[in-house]
């Protein structure tokens, strides 16, 4: 079980990126689930070696927070809390929204994490069903 926290109407948590034997904690990943994917920071990926190589797309992607360009790279892992998958694919942007962010924990993780979130409790965990 994960704890999250809400600050300034946000719903907040951390994550562990897992990349070519590095380890990278992301401090304030939002849980979005408007959001279809999952997005962090360029300059944090960089500093674990997940950078933009000349094959990888560019593309844009759009909310209600406006648009930006992305490219998509496969982790090793991803994991909150107790939850964990391996081989993910994120999307490496500069999330530039006007608030202090290292990432958005999209649908598409929280799927696959098969995660539950209980507002009431401020928990994300696992869906044992």
């Amino acid at each position: 079980m994960k704890e999250l926290v809400i600050e300034n109407g946000l719903l907040l948590t951390d994550m562990t990126i897992e990349f070519n034997q590095q380890s990278l904690l992301l401090n304030r990943v939002l849980v979005d689930t408007g959001s279809g994917s999952t997005v962090i920071s360029t300059d944090l990926a960089a500093s674990i070696g997940i950078v933009p190589e000349i094959n990888d797309t560019i593309y844009r992607i759009s909310g209600v927070g406006g648009s930006e360009f992305v490219y998509s790279k496969k982790v090793d892992a991803v994991t909150i809390g107790n939850m964990k998958t391996d081989i993910f694919e994120l999307e490496i942007g500069l999330m530039n929204y006007g608030f202090d962010l290292d990432g958005i924990i999209g649908l598409d993780l929280l799927t696959k994490l098969k995660a539950v979130i209980n507002v009431d409790e401020l928990t994300l965990h696992y869906n044992t069903r």
